[in-house]
């Protein structure tokens, strides 16, 4: 869409500049950090060879390198750190905005190419994903690569039957134990550290969806905030979680009464079934392209599904609890 292709690039340099702060910052905070240390431990040795009372009046010397050691060590971690932090929030709550801005002027493109879908005019379209599996401090992935990989090609096998493409750039495991367990799903989330961490950590701005793997979310098992560029999904999630979490980014927002469709939230059913009109809200979404956005890629939906996965899909519950229901 055409705001999204002039968000997109101001979104990129602005966390760019952020990240780069950042960094600056933890450089020059580790960098002080060490002088200090360094000077600290020379002082300390100077002190055992002065005679008395030198030697006191180098101890108090050392006392305040430590005290300065300590200020530094807080000004670091919670003054310069804690503001990049608030700027961060700012700005991501700002880039919030302005996305459902684009949402709104990007209607004007958006619906003569429902239209069109409507008509039955459908050429291929691609849907580019990036997916983040969370692990704990030990490197323990919230769900395996291969059962990850097992999810994706059951969702690329539900867009096939939309003429789209889901392409997968990257699967990488990143260390966020605090999320492992710490996402929520309802509208108090939207003002919880995860939402922005989540936000400005994805793999891009607008034409594509950041999928990130967490152990679990309370009362779901895959979450969407309406306007973001991601999807959480929990371990007992399976690739129609994730077609459905996509759903409701391309506005897709309400579940269906038929178990056997992707947007449900009803027990039973084969929950792989799809409309064409849900086909059109995808093939017409924001980061719905006519062209594959990463160079090295999986492209899922061509490929027969493996035995292994089930016939033809592998599915978690649905329905009937409270912790079994998607979001």
């Amino acid at each position: 869409m055409i705001c999204n292709a002039i968000l997109t690039p101001i979104v990129l340099i602005v966390r760019t500049i952020i990240a780069v702060i950042r960094e600056i910052v933890t450089t020059v905070c580790g960098w002080v950090s060490s002088i200090i240390t360094t000077l600290k431990t020379i002082v300390e040795k100077i002190c055992k060879w002065l005679p008395w009372p030198l030697d006191k009046l180098c101890d108090l010397v050392t006392k305040v390198i430590e005290v300065t050691e300590t200020v530094w060590d807080w000004v670091c971690r919670e003054v310069l750190q804690r503001i990049i932090d608030l700027v961060e929030i700012i700005v991501e709550y700002i880039i919030y905005i302005l996305k459902w801005v684009c949402w709104v002027v990007d209607w004007i493109v958006r619906f003569p190419d429902l239209v069109l879908c409507w008509l039955g005019i459908e050429p291929r379209r691609y849907i580019t994903v990036c997916v983040k599996i969370l692990t704990d401090g030990r490197g323990r992935p919230a769900v395996s690569v291969a059962t990850v990989e097992g999810w994706l090609r059951d969702a690329g096998t539900i867009f096939d039957r939309c003429a789209i493409t889901l392409v997968v750039c990257s699967i990488e495991l990143v260390a966020k134990p605090d999320y492992l367990t710490g996402t929520r799903c309802d509208f108090s989330g939207m003002f919880q550290r995860f939402f922005t961490w989540f936000s400005n950590n994805t793999c891009g701005c607008c034409s594509s969806v950041t999928v990130y793997i967490v152990e679990s979310i309370p009362g779901a098992s895959g979450c969407a905030y309406p306007g973001t560029d991601w999807v959480t999904v929990a371990a007992s999630g399976d690739g129609t979680v994730i077609v459905q979490e996509i759903g409701h980014l391309a506005d897709l927002w309400s579940h269906s009464d038929d178990p056997d469709n992707v947007m449900t939230d009803q027990g039973g059913g084969t929950h792989d079934q799809i409309t064409s009109g849900q086909c059109c809200m995808l093939r017409t979404a924001r980061f719905s392209l006519g062209y594959p956005r990463c160079r090295d890629q999986h492209r899922m939906g061509k490929e027969p599904v493996p035995g292994w996965m089930g016939e033809p899909f592998e599915r978690s519950p649905r329905g009937g609890h409270g912790h079994d229901h998607r979001g």
